[in-house]
């Protein structure tokens, strides 16, 4: 083979491989940014779960009327129940939740 067409080989090549390597990290970065996007809807959940969580309390601690008292009783301990397992699931994914 001659020198030049062995050079126009090589190009061919490395623009080949160029280009697989632009689209695999595309890919890639596509997925990351997806896995960012799924993390922060999980938070998201979670910062609701938290907040549906303290309102319970908060009518908990409000509630007057005694017929109310044992809803207000089950609505806070079923709000603390899903916070904590969002909680044990974002651990579980290794997903960091800061709710400060």
């Amino acid at each position: 083979m001659k020198e030049r067409e062995l050079t126009t080989k090589k190009n061919k090549f490395m623009m080949n491989f160029n280009n697989i390597l632009g689209a695999l990290h595309h890919k890639v970065n596509h997925l990351m940014e997806e896995e960012v996007d799924e993390n922060q809807a999980f938070v998201d959940i979670i910062r609701i779960a938290h907040d549906e969580w303290k309102s319970a309390e908060v009518f908990f601690e409000n509630v007057t009327e005694p017929d109310l008292i044992d809803h207000a009783i089950y609505k806070m301990e079923a709000a603390k129940s899903r916070y904590i397992y969002l909680l044990k699931k974002a651990k579980e994914e290794g997903i960091k939740v800061n709710l400060s």
